[in-house]
């Protein structure tokens, strides 16, 4: 959801947007506001059977992934010059911006504003903050190091920072408790989901061969489908079959938007929308949290009588106009060069 989202994705041969990918960051979007209306208006994430709780396993990670894939780019060289222009670029748009909102909206929803920095989810607005955490560490390790093992390395960070969401990881973390919700600690483990889709941008032909394969997906689709199935069964669980499953899940969703592209061009109604929002997904994501029906506690029909099909329905009617009045305010505000520039990150044209 960052600036680098507004900007030409990179392909090997050249900077044209790969449609499709737009059109999956706009799909992940979506994702992320029909769990927040499923959770936020109806509280049925953890009670009975939800879709959208499912997709808690691949909605981040996906959307980590996207951001990993997009950042990547061969030519660039991360030297002491580039590393300056690019955070000069990114700390508007992943810190400035993002605390203007999380202030209007705390100030608007009538909550402590220390609090809410405090806080592991931040009102809401720990994604932008979290990326930039891994934009860090990235640009450190390929500046620090120039050669083959800075993949390497990345891929151990993503696999030791992995396990800082499990509860009891926090014991052997020498800080504070108010100072590790400060950092979003938790939020941490999302890195090795970062780095895949660099990796994935890195080696893109040899990624296409492999999901190409004749068994790569089949096996996918089983490991997803069976763990899902007989999860209360694996004690370990949240340790190693929860990667599992974002990864395997990552590479079944990335899998059919690449191979089912034709559906999702400018020239389809679906490839349109869902490209237009995921070219608006940093705007979407700061202005939505303000369009949320919050606690509606006359619809009890779905955490009494799980209905997955029709909550999952209901979910997504919602937030596609809570998505529509996001994009309505969002093109009101660009209105204003300034404050499309401070709050979405547009570049300036003088």
């Amino acid at each position: 959801m960052s600036e680098e989202t507004l900007e030409p994705v990179a392909t090997q041969t050249g900077t044209k947007r790969i449609e499709y990918i737009d059109a999956l960051r706009g799909f992940t979007m979506f994702l992320v506001v029909a769990h927040h209306v499923s959770n936020l208006c109806f509280q049925v994430i953890g009670k009975g059977i939800s879709i959208t709780g499912y997709l808690l396993q691949v909605r981040m990670p996906l959307f980590f992934f996207i951001s990993g894939f997009v950042l990547y780019k061969a030519s660039v060289v991360w030297d002491f010059d580039q590393i300056v222009r690019f955070f000069k670029k990114k700390i508007p748009v992943q810190l400035i911006s993002p605390f203007i909102f999380f202030v209007i909206f705390s100030y608007t929803h009538h909550k402590d504003i220390v609090e809410g920095m405090f806080a592991d989810g931040k009102y809401g607005y720990w994604f932008t903050y979290i990326l930039f955490v891994y934009f860090v560490i990235y640009a450190a390790v390929r500046f620090l190091i120039r050669n083959k093992y800075a993949d390497i390395i990345l891929v151990i960070i993503g696999i030791c920072l992995y396990p800082l969401h499990l509860p009891q990881m926090k014991q052997y973390i020498p800080l504070p408790d108010t100072w590790l919700s400060f950092l979003s600690i938790e939020h941490w483990y999302y890195f090795i989901f970062f780095v895949t889709g660099t990796l994935v941008k890195k080696y893109f032909s040899k990624v296409e061969e492999l999901l190409d394969g004749r068994y790569m997906i089949t096996i996918c689709l089983a490991i997803y489908f069976l763990v899902n199935v007989f999860r209360k069964a694996l004690p370990i669980f949240d340790i190693f079959m929860l990667p599992v499953l974002s990864l395997t899940g990552i590479a079944i969703i990335f899998s059919f938007f690449r191979k089912k592209q034709a559906l999702f061009t400018k020239d389809t109604v679906l490839g349109c929308t869902l490209q237009y929002m995921g070219r608006r997904t940093l705007d979407i994501y700061l202005i939505h949290y303000f369009l949320i029906p919050y606690n509606l506690s006359m619809v009890t029909l779905f955490v009494d009588h799980p209905m997955p099909i029709i909550e999952a329905t209901v979910s997504s009617l919602i937030a596609a106009l809570i998505i529509a009045g996001c994009l309505l305010f969002s093109n009101i505000i660009r209105l204003s060069p300034f404050w499309a520039h401070w709050l979405f990150g547009v570049k300036n044209k003088h």
